[in-house]
Formats: structure tokens, C-alpha cells, sequence
């Protein structure tokens, strides 16, 4: 039997899962956070699935008690379920995680931890390496998108919420810590990918999945342009350093 009970001089560490119709893939990542005994509680946030993603996460809370299962009974976008999630716990570190992950592993969620834990960073960034072309080359690009990250909770309360509507959310987040002067460490994440929203049948095949991804990245830059006028004067330079990882 796993002992699921708090290490002792450990500080609670909270794992936010948020997810939209992920009753294909969230199996995966609820397994990996069954395993991962570093976590204290695991908070999954359902942003108004129409598919059978809560059946699976109540199944999941009966067999492991740090899982908590909320329910947004409309969708409301990825920032709000964050947010949901984090009015949920205490923890003073957090754990954000995708609901689609594939082949990840309880050393990645470790190695995303970790710095944290040992006060060598304030959040960390996790890079897919080495699963598919088409993941890795969108974090070697974009680095500040990543939805895999450990970090302070206290973080969370300087994010202009404006700016973290719907996908926009990373890029409110990583603005917020380098506004703040927090340290950000990458930590790559070999063999991790998710499925690009081109396959994804509860997406709607391949020109669903397009449009859909024209509107997130349509609400990543409605997020840049928020949270870098005036308020965020150094972003840009952060976003250009981060662009080189």
C-alpha cells in the first residue's frame, strides 16, 4: 500500500491539473500522480467537460484521497481553472501539469519540484525534449508557454487575471515572474509530449483542431499585449532571453 501521508519538513506541495474533455488522456497523467508520493494533494479541475473526463476523476478520488475533483459546471478557460484550483489549497507549492500528457514519468514531476523544494529556483519551466518534433520544436520556440511548471503559490496572486483569461494564462504567469524577480530555472522534460489539437477527434478532426488552435493563439497574444502595456515594461526582453533556451 502507498503511504499517501505528508514527509515531514517537507512544505504541502498541491499538483493543479486543469482539463477540458480529456477522457482520452487523463488517465495517463492521473497515474503518474498516483505514483508520485512528493505530492500531498492532487486537485483536478474539470472546466465543464461534456465527455466522460469526471466519471474518470471520481473513479481516480476513491482509490487515492489527496485526489479532489472540481467541477466547473460551464466552460470558463484554462486561467479561471487554475485559479479555481489554487482557491482550493493551501500548499504554498504548486504543481501545474496538462491533462494530456504522454509518457511522463514521477522523475519529471520530481525534477519539476525539486529546485523549488531546495530554494534553487521559484518556478521552473519544463521543456519537452526528445518525445515528438512538432512538441519539442513549439517549446524551443515558445518556452514561456509551457503548461508544465513548480513554483511558489504566492506567484499566483501577482497575475493580472485580465490577461490570463482562457489560454493566456502562461503568458500572464512567466510576465508576473520576471516582473517580480523571481528565479525561473528550465528543466527539461525528455520523452514528454502531448497530442497536437490537429488529432484530436473531441476536437473535431483536423480543421476543428486548426481553428481552435488559431483561437489560442489569438488569446496568447490578446495575454502578451495585456500584461505587457505599461504595467510589464520588461517582458519583452524577458520573452526575447527565454526565446534563445
Amino acid at each position: 500500500m502507498t503511504d499517501f501521508s505528508p514527509q515531514p519538513h517537507k512544505p504541502l506541495v498541491a499538483a493543479i491539473v486543469p482539463m477540458y474533455n480529456e477522457e482520452l488522456n487523463v488517465k495517463g497523467v492521473l497515474a503518474v500522480l498516483h505514483a508520485t508520493s512528493l505530492l500531498d494533494e492532487i486537485i483536478m479541475v474539470d472546466d465543464g467537460s461534456s465527455d466522460g473526463t469526471v466519471e474518470i476523476l471520481r473513479q481516480a478520488a476513491q482509490e487515492d484521497p489527496r485526489i479532489r475533483v472540481i467541477q466547473h459546471e460551464k466552460n470558463k478557460g484554462k486561467g479561471q481553472a487554475v485559479f479555481t484550483g489554487w482557491s482550493a489549497t493551501s500548499a504554498p507549492i504548486i504543481l501545474l501539469l496538462d491533462a494530456d500528457l504522454k509518457d511522463l514519468t514521477p522523475d519529471h514531476i520530481k525534477g519539476l519540484l525539486n529546485p523549488v523544494l531546495e530554494h534553487r529556483a521559484d518556478m521552473t519551466l519544463g521543456l519537452f525534449r526528445g518525445g515528438h518534433f512538432n512538441t519539442d520544436l513549439s517549446h524551443r520556440l515558445t518556452p514561456f508557454l509551457t503548461g508544465q511548471r513548480g513554483l511558489r503559490a504566492d506567484l499566483l496572486k501577482y497575475i493580472s487575471r485580465e490577461a490570463a483569461a482562457g489560454y493566456g494564462f502562461e503568458v500572464a504567469l512567466t510576465v508576473a515572474a520576471s516582473q517580480r524577480g523571481y528565479r525561473t530555472r528550465v528543466v527539461p522534460l525528455h520523452g514528454v509530449w502531448h497530442p497536437s489539437s490537429e488529432i484530436r477527434t473531441e476536437r473535431g478532426g483536423y480543421w476543428h483542431g486548426k481553428l481552435w488552435r488559431f483561437r489560442m493563439y489569438g488569446q496568447i497574444l490578446r495575454a502578451w499585449y495585456i500584461a505587457t502595456r505599461e504595467r510589464y515594461p520588461n517582458a519583452r526582453a524577458f520573452f526575447s532571453e527565454r526565446s534563445k533556451l
